[in-house]
């Protein structure tokens, strides 16, 4: 018998005789006695149950697990499991892979793991985002949920949060499923891909990585007023001063906080990025805030720095977007900047024409766009929602179309 055998011999003898036989038939992994697994992604390092909102009919554990890091070696990780009240129907519990949005740039206690909104504190921020709403929701129909809070956020963290990195989102969402399935046996191998706003940017991503994962069955997606361009949005905010004079001061604060996002997350995969070649040095000298800090502090320290310096604030640069790092990073990350951007299983997308996040022309484009491809895409938008209450006015048209995944 070799030392691998062993470990696995007296590890099921200390369950059996402590927990029960019955520890050993249920698929789960028990944290406290198991042998922790080798580091390869979706590997289970521990899994302990976690406090529930009421309004969510079922239970949910936080599991700690491991991933692929944009560094190109294991990271630790960590994602909720939410699994609903009852037996699993024939086949398992389908499975929902849920991306939050911009809870922070770069702050790993901004997770939402860490938060009873699930939203890591968005709502006690100021930002009522409905995250609780749409996991709740999706849980009392019978969908298991798995939500992580990417790479590099929540306790266990020990990288940095890559902010709008493609594949490190993809890969967080695909590697908390396989976790998911190794700590439940009870969970169908069929899952679809959820989110809202930069989470609806990620679960664009997802099918580009799926094959990592091949003994599940990828089913489509659904995003949630996503981010898709950023240059793009940047460039429209511009548009829009230029004839809104009266709100040039709220536009202006949304172009340097889209740069200083994206300049964030590049400088993370290249650490050796100057951010002067992007922008000037009032807003440089923000950057800082941008990793310490949730998302609405962070906007807000940057709302008081330009106001103190008006119109001498030295913020991004009009080219920005064209510097060849920052572009290199935009076209590997954001569909719409990327020509080579393809989906061929089921999409869905959803807008609100109030959104001061996300806009009509750049989403309707890249609509087009893949509809030419031949990519299944349903687009709809929600006239009088923002942001935030289009979760709430698609969510009918959301689950009718996750239903009708599930059935095909």
């Amino acid at each position: 018998m070799n030392a691998s055998t062993l470990r696995r011999a007296l590890t099921r003898v200390l369950v059996t005789t402590i927990l029960g036989s019955a520890a050993m038939t249920t698929g789960l992994i028990v944290p406290a006695f198991a042998v922790e697994e080798a580091a390869t992604s979706g590997s289970v390092i521990s899994h302990n149950p976690h406090k529930i909102s009421p309004q969510i009919k079922g239970r949910a554990e936080l599991i700690i697990y491991y991933m692929q890091s944009v560094s190109g070696g294991q990271t630790k990780a960590s994602t909720l499991l939410f699994v609903p009240e009852g037996h699993a129907p024939q086949g398992g519990w389908p499975v929902i892979a849920w991306a939050h949005g911009t809870t922070t740039p770069g702050n790993k206690l901004c997770a939402p793991s860490l938060t009873d909104e699930l939203d890591g504190g968005l709502t006690k921020d100021g930002f009522t985002s409905d995250y609780l709403f749409e996991i709740s929701t999706l849980v009392n129909a019978g969908y298991a949920v798995v939500a992580p809070d990417l790479e590099g956020l929540g306790e266990v963290a020990e990288v940095p949060y890559p902010y709008f990195n493609a594949s490190s989102l993809a890969r967080s969402l695909i590697s908390g499923v396989v976790a998911a399935h190794k700590v439940d046996a009870n969970l169908s191998k069929q899952y679809v891909a959820v989110g809202h706003s930069d989470g609806g940017h990620a679960v664009l991503g997802v099918e580009a990585y799926t094959d990592e994962a091949p003994q599940f069955e990828f089913k489509g997606t659904v995003a949630i007023a996503p981010y898709t361009s950023i240059d793009a949005f940047v460039k429209e905010l511009g548009q829009r001063a230029a004839v809104n004079p009266d709100k040039a001061g709220d536009y202006r604060l949304l172009q340097n906080f889209n740069v200083a996002l994206m300049t964030t997350g590049l400088k993370v995969v290249d650490p050796s990025f100057k951010a002067s070649s992007v922008m000037g040095p009032d807003l440089e000298a923000q950057l800082k805030d941008f990793t310490t800090r949730c998302s609405v502090p962070a906007i807000g320290g940057l709302s008081k720095a330009i106001a103190a310096r008006g119109a001498k604030f030295e913020g991004f640069k009009e080219n920005w977007a064209s510097d060849p790092k920052m572009a290199t990073f935009l076209a590997a990350n954001d569909p719409a900047a990327n020509p080579n951007f393809r989906l061929k299983k089921p999409t869905f997308i959803s807008l609100g024409p109030d959104d001061a996040f996300v806009f009509l022309n750049t989403t309707r484009a890249l609509v087009a766009r893949l509809k030419a491809d031949g990519t299944p895409v349903t687009y709809n938008e929600y006239p009088g929602t923002d942001h935030f209450t289009v979760i709430r006015a698609a969510q009918p048209d959301t689950m009718a179309f996750l239903k009708q995944l599930f059935a095909d």
